[in-house]
């Protein structure tokens, strides 16, 4: 059978005007896949597990091998400290490129409970590496991707509270948005570098899909009050005064 996958690209065209393009494609082995359009080629990656469907050491990826040897050594009682030398950092930081091409993938997909998986590993991972890695360089070359991690973790929290529930996951989503500008803001403190928050675009976007959020928010009980008295909708308002009334004791 010919390797050349010449009739994919040819088939799937590239178009530069889109921002991304993904798509679900079934596997030889009867599973799912992702699949990214580039401009001279087809990137694949696995739905579950490892992106790239390794194994390493068999664990499901290597964060988790590397978890498990920290456990390890700290069940030994050895008096040194578990660290990461410049290699095992190499390699957690290209496995984390991987999990970040599947999550933009998933979020273009609006898989948003797996966008929220893998975002939430990857932070998990720059914790790590941030903890246990010996040089300075190792430990800023993935915690400098924090803010755009955890804005990507909002957008699907706060997509998928809105999905779940078009009414009361609004209120919910803002929430998530305070949570989300948070946790940014606090990475800037922590490095003291405060003065970039307002450059930051993590931050803006965060902000704008905020305020879009409060404009499509439904009216509060007190604003339909007031319209249906507006209104002469007498019976609406009484229905309306009680329910008000109601909460107030709860």
């Amino acid at each position: 059978m010919s390797e050349d996958i010449g009739h994919i690209l040819w088939n799937w065209r590239y178009n530069p005007d889109e921002e991304l393009t993904v798509r679900i494609v079934r596997g030889d082995d009867n599973r799912p896949k992702i699949q990214m359009r580039i401009d001279m080629g087809v990137m694949q990656m696995e739905i579950d597990g490892h992106p790239a469907g390794e194994r390493p050491e068999g664990e499901e990826s290597w964060f988790d091998y590397y978890e498990r040897r920290r456990k390890e050594y700290e069940e030994s009682k050895v008096d040194d400290y578990f660290t990461l030398s410049e290699e095992d950092s190499r390699r957690l930081r290209r496995e984390g490129v991987q999990y970040y091409y599947r999550y933009l993938s998933l979020m273009k997909l609006e898989d948003y409970p797996r966008v929220i998986r893998d975002t939430d590993r990857n932070l998990r991972l720059f914790s790590f590496v941030k903890k246990h890695a010996t040089r300075e360089m190792d430990r800023w070359a993935l915690d400098q991707y924090r803010p755009y991690v955890i804005m990507m973790n909002t957008r699907a929290r706060t997509s998928l509270a809105l999905r779940e529930d078009p009414v009361g996951g609004v209120a919910k989503s803002v929430e998530l948005f305070d949570a989300g500008i948070g946790q940014i803001v606090a990475f800037y403190n922590e490095y003291g570098i405060a003065s970039e928050i307002e450059n930051s675009m993590e931050l803006s976007i965060l902000r704008a899909l905020k305020q879009e959020f409060l404009r499509i928010a439904p009216p509060s009980l007190e604003e339909q009050l007031e319209r249906a008295i507006r209104e002469e909708r007498f019976e609406d308002a009484a229905a309306l005064r009680d329910r008000i009334r109601d909460m107030k004791k709860e």
